[in-house]
C-alpha cells in the first residue's frame, strides 16, 4: 500500500508542479559542450560543484579546474608548499560557505574566501582513505572514512560519529534523508542504513555496487547502481515499471533539480526521469566514451554533467521550440495568434491549421482547412477568423468540445478568395485583404468593398490593424493608409524618400504606429513615415514582424535576426549596443528566419512572446526565464597595482607612488555570460558611471593620493540594471611631497622666504630712504650756511649801512621815510631769512617733541579763542627722523593754518599716534568741509594741498584727505616705523641683516667715491 502510495504521490506531483514543462525533450534545453579543443583541460570528470563566489569547479583526473563562466583554469598547486594534488575524486560545498575537495587517500582540501588549506593537516584527521562525502540535512558536510567511519563538520571542527566495525565493503556513496537516517552505498555490500545507531541492510541490495544516491519527494531515495535505478519508498526497495528499460545501464552519478527530474549519469549518457517517473533517453550513446561520471544543477537552474569526453551543460534558454517533432506537419510555418483562452493558433505554409496549448497540439480540417493555406489569423470575442490562400474568408468558433466553421467566398460578396491579412475590430467587424483585388469589411453580413478603381493606391494588402481610437490602418506596397470617420488618407515617406513596403502594422500601448517596411524599422510621425535614424544594421534589414512585451520593450524578427530593442532609446536615437539584445542558439532558437506573414509574431496576455519561425514555432517569456532575469552579482577576480597582486578583503593602503590599479572581474551568472554588460566608477576619479561594456578588465592610471571606492555593478540577460554593487574600497598612500605636513612645511616656508623677500626689500628702501634724508638734510645744512653767511649777511651789512646813513639824513627830509621803509623791508627780510634758516637746518639738538611744537602752534597763529583746539598723543613718543620730523611738521601746520583759515571750525583735533610699526598723524576739524574737485585738483592759485601731497610721496608716506561739505574734513598722514622712528633699525634689525645692510652700503658708498670727479 505504501509502494502504491509514493508512486501516485509522483504522478500527482508531475501533474501540477511541471504543468509548463510537460512534455518537454531534451532538445529542448540549449546545449552547450566544453573539451579540449574548446579551453577544458581536465580529462575525465570525477565531481562539479559551484562555491558561494560563483565560481563552478570540476574535479578532473588532472587536478581541479575552475569555471568563471568564460575561461577554464587547472589548478594543480592549490595551497602553498603543497605538491601537485593529482585526480579530485569529490566536491561538496557546505551551508557554511566552504567548498570541500577530496583527492586520493587520506587527503582533504577546503576552500574558502579566495584561499585554500590543507584541512586534514588543520583537523588532525588521522584517516587510511577518504571514500565519499555528501551534506547531511543541515547542510553539513558528511564525510566517510575508512577507520573513523562517519565524520560531520560542524562549527569549524569535526564531529565523529558512530564507528561500524562489522561494516563489510567499501562505502563510495553516501546520502542522509529527512528522517536522519545516514544511507550507505557500497562496492560489492550493497545499500546499508545507519538509523538509531544500528547498521542495517537493506535487502535486495547486496547483488550489485551502489554507485550514487539522491534524494527523493517525501523521504524517498533513489539509489544508482551498476544495474539501473532503483528506489526506496520508505519501506523498500522497488524498480518502477517505467525503469525496466534502462535496467542493464550502469548508474554513475545522481542529481535531483528544482522541478523534481532526476537526472542520471550512466555508462552510455545522460538520463533525466520525471517526477511522473517518465524516462527521457535522448542523450543516451553506445559509445565507450560516453560514460557520464558526474552531473550537478548549479544555482542558476543549469545542469552540468561531465565524463571523458568533458564537460557539458543543459539549460533553459529564453526561447522554447515546438518543432515538427511535436506534432506540427512542416518546419516552415505561417501567422500566430493566441486567443483568449491561451490556445496559440499557428498555420503551417505547406497547409493547415494547428493549435498548441499546455503541451498539447491539435488540428483543424474543417472546411477544406487541412488542404488549404492560413495566411492570416486573428480572432475576439470568442472569435477565430482565417484568410485563406484559395478558401476565403473562414469563421471559426467553438462550441462546447468541438469548433464549428463558416466560410465567406466571392460569391458571398468578398472581394476575391485569396485573403492574405484579416483582422477583426472590437466591434466585430471583420476586415479582410486580399492578394490583388483590394480591400474587402464585413458588418452585420454583409461586405462593402474597396479597391483602386474608388479609394486604394493598391489592391495587395500586406496587414490591417485597428488603432486606439478606432482608425483602422492599412499597409501595402505603396505605404500606409487609414479610414476614420468615413475619410481615407495616405501616408509616405518623409523628405521625399522613396516609400518602401509596408508588411506589417504594430501599435504600441503608447500608441505608436510601428512600421515593419522592407529597408527597415520605421513609426509614424507628423503624417509622415518616419526612419529611424543611426539604428543599428539589424533594424536597417527587411523587417516581418512587431510586437511589445510587459516591460515595454519592442521584439522584433527580421530575415534573419530575433531582436529585442529598448523602445525608449530607438525614440531619441540614442541606442547602445546594450539596448539591442540579438537572440540566437544560444537562447533556444536554432533558426532565427521568420516568415513573411501578417502578424509572424505576437505577445499574449500574460506577456509571452510568440514567434512564426522558419523552423518552427516558438515562445519566450521574459518575466520568467530565470537565467536573463534574476540579479547577476559582480566578482572581483583580482587587482594589480603597478602589475603587483592586491589581497582585496584587507582594505589595501597602496604604496607611495602608486598610478596604475588594474580590476579584473567577472559575472557569478555562468548561464549567459556573453550577454551580461558590466558599468563601473571610481569614487574619487570619475564623476560618473561608465557606459555598459562586455570587457571584463578597467585599467586606471595617473591616480593621485586619497581614499577610493571602485564600485561595478552588472545587467542582467535582458539589460537591466539590477544587481547588486561589489564595492573595493582603496587608499593609495601620498609620497613625501604629497603629505599634507610636507606641503605646509613648503608652505610656512614659502611664507617665511617671502617675509624675508619683504624685509630685505623694506631694509633697502629704508637704507636708501635715510641716505636720501642724509644727502637732504646736508643739502639743506649747506644751503642754510651759505644763506646765513652770505645772503643773511650782506642784508644785515646793508641793513646797518642804511641805518647809518638814516641818521645822517635831516628829519625833514623826503628821503627820511623812505629810508625808514626800507629799513623795515629789509627787518621782514632778515627776519624771514632767519626763519627758512630755521627750517633749513635740523633741529636734531632741539628738545621740543613734535606733539609740543603742535601745541605751541595755536599761539603762533593768534587764533580765535572760540575755535577749540587741542592735540591728543597716543603711544610713548619716540624720536623720528630730522627731515621726516620737518616735514609731518610742515604739512600738519599746513593742515591746521588751512582748518583755521578756511574751514570756520568749532573744534581743531591733531592726533599723534606712536605705534610699533608705523607713525600716524591726524589733522580733524568739524568746519565746513572742502568741495570735492577742490579735494581732488586743488584750487587755483593755492598750493597747500599740492605741497602736503608731495612732502608726503618725498618722505615714503601715505596720505589721506576725506572731507564732504558741511561736515569738517579729516587729513591723515600714516608713515611706516622703518622710514619714520630713529632707533628703530637698531632696535628690531637682526645681526645678519644689518651686516648685509651695512655691507651693501659701504659698497654703494665705494661706488660713489668711484663716480665722483673730484
Amino acid at each position: 500500500m505504501l509502494r502504491f502510495t509514493f508512486v501516485a504521490l509522483c504522478l500527482y506531483l508531475a501533474a501540477t508542479a511541471n504543468a509548463l514543462d510537460a512534455g518537454r525533450s531534451l532538445s529542448q534545453y540549449v546545449h552547450s559542450t566544453w573539451d579540449s579543443d574548446s579551453g577544458f583541460l581536465g580529462g575525465t570528470v570525477y565531481a562539479i560543484c559551484q562555491s558561494e563566489d560563483g565560481y563552478l569547479w570540476f574535479g578532473t583526473e588532472r587536478g581541479l579546474v575552475r569555471f568563471d563562466g568564460v575561461t577554464f583554469k587547472l589548478i594543480q598547486r592549490p595551497v602553498p608548499g603543497y605538491g601537485p594534488i593529482g585526480a579530485v575524486r569529490g566536491l561538496i560545498a557546505d551551508a557554511d560557505g566552504s567548498l570541500w575537495i577530496r583527492l586520493d587517500g587520506p587527503r582533504l582540501l577546503r576552500y574558502r574566501d579566495g584561499t585554500f588549506e590543507d584541512a586534514a593537516v588543520r583537523y588532525g584527521l588521522d584517516e587510511t582513505a577518504f571514500t565519499a562525502m555528501s551534506r547531511d540535512r543541515g547542510g553539513d558536510l558528511l564525510l566517510w572514512g575508512l577507520v573513523h567511519r562517519t565524520l560531520r563538520f560542524h562549527g569549524d571542527h569535526f564531529i565523529p560519529g558512530l564507528a561500524h566495525e562489522a561494516l563489510v565493503g567499501v562505502t563510495i556513496s553516501v546520502e542522509q534523508t529527512e528522517d536522519g537516517t545516514i544511507w550507505l552505498g557500497t562496492r560489492d555490500a550493497g545499500l546499508l542504513q545507519i538509523r538509531q545507531g544500528h547498521l542495517i541492510h537493506v535487502d535486495g541490495s547486496a547483488n550489485s555496487s551502489v554507485n550514487a544516491l539522491a534524494l527523493a519527494g517525501h523521504g524517498g531515495l533513489w539509489i544508482g547502481t551498476d544495474n539501473g535505478l532503483e528506489l526506496w519508498d520508505g519501506s523498500r526497495l522497488i524498480r518502477p515499471p517505467s525503469l525496466a528499460s534502462i535496467a542493464k545501464l550502469q548508474v554513475l552519478a545522481l542529481t535531483r533539480d528544482r522541478q523534481g527530474n532526476l537526472w542520471a549519469g550512466t555508462n552510455h549518457g545522460l538520463l533525466r526521469i520525471t517526477p511522473a517517473l517518465d524516462v527521457s533517453t535522448e542523450f543516451l550513446q553506445n559509445e565507450p566514451t560516453a560514460e557520464i561520471t558526474a552531473v550537478y544543477e548549479d544555482r542558476d537552474g543549469s545542469l552540468w554533467f561531465g565524463g571523458p569526453r568533458g564537460i557539458e551543460r543543459l539549460r533553459d534558454g529564453m526561447f522554447t521550440q515546438y518543432s515538427a517533432a511535436r506534432g506540427s506537419p512542416s518546419r516552415d510555418e505561417g501567422p500566430i495568434y493566441v486567443d483568449e483562452e491561451g490556445r496559440t493558433w499557428f498555420a503551417p505554409v505547406s497547409g493547415g491549421l494547428w493549435w498548441l496549448k499546455d503541451g498539447r497540439t491539435g488540428r483543424i480540417t474543417l472546411d477544406g482547412l487541412g488542404n488549404d493555406v492560413v495566411y492570416s489569423i486573428s480572432g475576439g470575442g470568442g472569435e477565430l477568423w482565417l484568410g485563406r490562400q484559395q478558401g476565403g474568408l473562414t469563421e471559426l468558433a467553438q462550441r462546447g468540445n468541438t469548433f464549428v466553421a463558416h466560410t465567406f467566398t466571392h460569391a458571398d460578396g468578398l472581394a476575391q478568395n485569396s485573403v492574405f491579412s484579416v483582422h477583426r475590430n472590437r466591434d466585430g467587424t471583420v476586415w479582410a485583404g486580399t492578394v490583388s483585388a483590394g480591400l474587402s469589411v464585413l458588418k452585420q453580413g454583409r461586405f462593402t468593398n474597396y479597391s483602386v478603381a474608388n479609394v486604394l493606391e493598391s489592391n495587395a494588402i500586406f496587414s490591417i490593424t485597428e488603432g486606439f481610437d478606432g482608425t483602422m490602418w492599412i499597409a501595402a506596397p505603396g505605404g500606409v493608409a487609414s479610414f476614420a470617420n468615413g475619410h481615407w488618407s495616405t501616408y509616405r515617406a518623409a523628405d521625399g524618400q522613396q516609400t518602401p513596403n509596408v508588411r506589417s502594422i504594430f501599435e504600441d500601448a503608447d500608441h505608436v504606429l510601428w512600421l515593419a517596411t522592407s529597408t527597415g524599422i520605421a513609426y509614424l510621425k507628423g503624417g509622415q513615415i518616419e526612419f529611424v535614424h543611426g539604428a543599428p544594421e539589424p533594424l536597417r534589414e527587411e523587417i516581418l514582424g512587431i510586437t511589445q512585451d510587459n516591460r515595454g520593450h519592442l521584439w522584433v524578427v527580421t530575415s534573419d535576426h530575433v531582436l529585442q530593442v529598448n523602445r525608449e532609446r530607438l525614440l531619441t536615437n540614442t541606442l547602445e549596443d546594450a539596448d539591442v539584445l540579438s537572440y540566437g542558439a544560444e537562447d533556444g532558437l536554432p533558426a532565427m528566419e521568420g516568415t513573411r506573414r501578417d502578424r509572424s509574431i505576437v505577445a499574449d496576455s500574460s506577456g509571452r512572446i510568440w514567434l512564426s519561425l522558419a523552423h518552427g514555432v516558438a515562445v519566450a517569456d521574459p518575466s520568467r526565464a530565470p537565467d536573463y532575469t534574476d540579479p547577476v552579482a559582480v566578482r572581483i577576480e583580482s587587482a594589480l597595482a603597478e602589475g603587483r597582486p592586491l589581497r582585496l578583503r584587507e582594505h589595501p593602503k597602496l604604496r607611495a607612488g602608486t598610478q596604475s590599479l588594474t580590476f579584473n572581474y567577472a559575472a557569478t551568472n555562468l548561464s549567459v555570460p556573453e550577454r551580461i554588460r558590466f558599468r563601473y566608477r571610481l569614487e574619487g576619479s570619475d564623476e560618473g558611471w561608465s557606459n555598459g561594456v562586455a570587457l571584463r578588465e578597467v585599467v586606471y592610471t595617473n591616480l593621485g593620493p586619497g581614499h577610493y571606492r571602485f564600485r561595478i555593478e552588472a545587467s542582467n540577460g535582458v539589460g537591466v540594471w539590477n544587481g547588486p554593487e561589489t564595492i573595493v574600497p582603496f587608499v593609495i598612500k601620498p609620497a613625501l611631497w604629497q603629505t599634507w605636513y610636507f606641503q605646509l612645511i613648503c608652505l610656512l616656508l614659502l611664507v617665511a622666504l617671502i617675509v624675508l623677500a619683504y624685509r630685505l626689500r623694506l631694509a633697502h628702501l629704508t637704507d636708501r630712504m635715510n641716505r636720501r634724508f642724509q644727502d637732504r638734510l646736508a643739502e639743506r645744512t649747506l644751503i642754510a650756511q651759505e644763506l646765513h653767511d652770505t645772503l643773511l649777511q650782506g642784508v644785515l651789512s646793508a641793513s646797518m649801512q642804511l641805518d647809518l646813513a638814516e641818521e645822517y639824513v635831516p628829519p625833514d627830509s623826503p628821503a627820511k621815510p623812505l629810508l625808514r621803509r626800507v629799513l623795515e623791508l629789509m627787518g621782514h627780510v632778515t627776519e624771514e631769512g632767519r626763519q627758512a634758516l630755521k627750517g633749513l637746518r635740523a633741529r636734531e639738538g632741539n628738545s621740543l617733541t613734535l606733539e609740543a611744537a603742535f601745541s605751541r602752534l595755536s599761539s603762533e597763529l593768534l587764533t580765535d579763542d572760540r575755535i577749540a583746539y587741542r592735540v591728543v598723543v597716543q603711544g610713548v613718543s619716540r624720536p623720528l627722523q630730522a627731515v621726516v620730523r620737518d616735514e609731518v611738521y610742515r604739512i600738519g601746520r599746513e593742515a591746521v593754518i588751512n582748518a583755521f583759515v578756511h574751514s570756520q571750525p568749532a573744534t581743531v583735533q591733531v592726533e599723534v599716534e606712536y605705534a610699533s610699526r608705523f607713525f600716524r598723524l591726524l589733522v580733524r576739524d568739524d568746519g565746513r568741509g572742502i568741495d570735492p574737485q577742490v579735494l581732488n585738483e586743488g584750487r587755483e592759485g593755492h598750493w597747500g594741498l599740492t605741497g602736503m601731497r608731495e612732502r608726503s610721496e618725498a618722505i615714503g608716506a601715505q596720505l589721506k584727505l576725506r572731507s564732504r561739505v558741511g561736515a569738517g574734513t579729516e587729513v591723515e598722514l600714516m608713515i611706516p616705523g622703518k622710514i619714520a622712528f630713529q632707533d628703530v633699525n637698531q632696535r628690531s634689525k637682526p645681526r645678519w641683516l644689518s651686516w648685509l645692510q651695512s655691507d651693501r652700503s659701504a659698497k654703494a658708498r665705494q661706488n660713489e667715491g668711484k663716480s665722483d670727479p673730484q
